[in-house]
């Protein structure tokens, strides 16, 4: 992870609506924990995915995300 990204959930970790992960889980997504984008073709339970947008090894599946306590 980059020194940037880890400022960034430093100081504010992304959080994610119960409607976005079910989104997500409906479309087989996940979201990137480094810079909040939504990553297509992902396994419920991924973790650690290569995000297409920032590179950074930083995309888990909805289900780990609500696992992970990343819901608001």
């Amino acid at each position: 992870m980059s020194a940037t990204a880890r400022k960034r959930r430093a100081l504010k970790p992304l959080r994610f609506t119960l409607e976005q992960i079910t989104e997500a889980d409906d479309l087989q997504c996940g979201y990137c924990l480094a810079c909040g984008a939504m990553q297509e073709c992902c396994e419920p339970d991924a973790r650690n995915y290569r995000c297409d947008n920032c590179h950074e090894h930083e995309v888990f599946g909805a289900q780990e995300l609500l696992i992970r306590g990343f819901a608001r």
